[in-house]
């Protein structure tokens, strides 16, 4: 098989693995917190497997990167969505026994599914020169989109089955994401071949990229050319010095800022509807809008951060979410809600797909996994951080506190652009006065 054929078979396996896990998520996803208040007697209980399955992929992530490049991404990945199999066995358990216990266990043990497809973008996009790697991360993350359809499709044959069968309705949504999880695993297990780590270097070193061009790291020239081998950079460096380099410190308060605001105004939205006088089926397409914005115009973004540069795209994305989170208090329209949810949406997208982008480009050979790992897990904290603080601040000044806290942490991105162009100005008047 050429390498261009590889490629293509591996972008494949990863497209269809995130899109099978993508509809299985998104089913359990809706569950839990109903689960959680039936099983814990209170609305207090409702919050906690989202918060576990979120603080599962924090403590997931660097271990699972550490795992890709000692032990090859097929085999992170198949650890990964191997959890998420046996995360939905524990969820059908826990509906049978009315076990909240098991509920929350199967909560935490989906977060290290969530690690796993959440860091293949990266893989995807390593084994692709340069060049192509924002429409590659753009594809993969345009995969959630065919999950959302997909999930859908997966609730009406869940339906048929509960009123076929006599299933437990709840039941029924473990019972199917066990059998899309499984096939995401039998994706990855036998079409990501050969494994994406064999073919990064083999990226760098692509014809257009020009053989034997240096290679640019961490922002400093490894001096070492890509002819006739695998570019000898440097292993094992501290991550507080990968992570200094003005571009990566971009590149991860894109993705962890506008997950933090994306999920902050997103979580406390259907309560703002619900106090609107919306009901439950109006809240259900505000949430499809919302997942239209952050998955189906992911090529496009890919498109546009490879045509003007991931930094304006990114800048873009922090303006988006600074206007969702100004006009957060005013949305109270049906169809501002909607445009607002859609508009959340993609300003994550270009904030995400944009800064991913930035983040591949800047990862140091042989250190893919580790600091992709890291990035993953600064970013489930963010989350994390997001989730639970949002019902505090809509309980302390309506949907007014969730937005001007959005609005004051996205700014946070454009003051991070600001502060790296800066350094990157004096980096510049050293090396020429030098």
């Amino acid at each position: 098989m050429t390498d261009a054929a590889a490629r293509k078979r591996i972008t494949a396996s990863l497209f269809l693995s995130q899109a099978f896990y993508s509809s299985a998520f998104i089913g359990v996803f809706a569950v839990m917190p109903i689960l959680a208040t039936r099983f814990g007697g209170s609305p207090a209980q409702a919050g906690l497997p989202i918060t576990l399955t979120m603080a599962g992929r924090a403590l997931a992530s660097y271990p699972l990167g550490w795992a890709m490049d000692r032990f090859g991404r097929r085999t992170a990945l198949t650890i990964g969505f191997t959890g998420g199999v046996l995360s939905a066995v524990l969820g059908v358990l826990a509906v049978w026994g009315s076990n909240l216990w098991l509920l929350l266990a199967s909560a935490a043990l989906m977060g290290l599914a969530r690690s796993a497809a959440e860091q293949a973008r990266f893989v995807a996009a390593e084994v692709h020169p340069p060049a192509k790697r924002d429409n590659i991360i753009g594809l993969i993350v345009f995969a959630g989109t065919f999950g959302a359809v997909g999930g859908r499709g997966a609730a009406q044959f869940g339906s048929w089955l509960r009123v076929s069968f006599g299933l437990n309705e709840f039941a029924v949504v473990y019972l199917l994401a066990i059998g899309l999880l499984a096939i995401a695993l039998v994706c990855n297990q036998l079409l990501l071949r050969p494994d994406p780590l064999t073919l990064r270097w083999k990226a760098e070193a692509s014809p257009e990229v020009g053989s034997g061009a240096v290679i640019k790291v961490a922002g400093e020239e490894s001096g070492v050319t890509t002819a006739g081998g695998a570019p000898a950079l440097p292993r094992g460096r501290p991550l507080a010095e990968i992570f200094s380099a003005p571009d990566m410190q971009i590149a991860v308060t894109a993705i962890a800022i506008g997950q933090l605001v994306m999920t902050m105004l997103m979580v406390i939205t259907p309560l703002h509807m619900n106090i609107c006088g919306y009901d439950t089926l109006n809240v259900s397409t505000a949430l499809a809008v919302h997942t239209l914005g952050m998955f189906a115009l992911s090529p496009l973004t890919g498109w546009m951060s490879r045509q003007f540069g991931r930094v304006p795209v990114i800048c873009a994305g922090a303006v988006v979410l600074m206007a969702c989170g100004l006009l957060a208090p005013y949305a109270v329209a049906l169809s501002a809600l909607y445009f607002g949810m859609f508009a959340l949406g993609y300003g994550w997208n270009l904030c995400h797909v944009a800064g991913s982008a930035l983040l591949a480009q800047m990862v140091p050979e042989g250190e893919g996994g580790r600091v992709q790992g890291a990035a993953e897990f600064i970013t489930s904290i963010t989350a994390g951080i997001g989730s639970l603080s949002s019902g505090a601040l809509f309980a302390w000044r309506g949907f007014s506190g969730p937005g001007a806290a959005g609005l004051m942490l996205s700014g946070l991105i454009l003051v991070a652009v600001a502060v790296a162009a800066n350094t990157n100005r004096r980096m510049a008047a050293v090396v020429a006065s030098a």
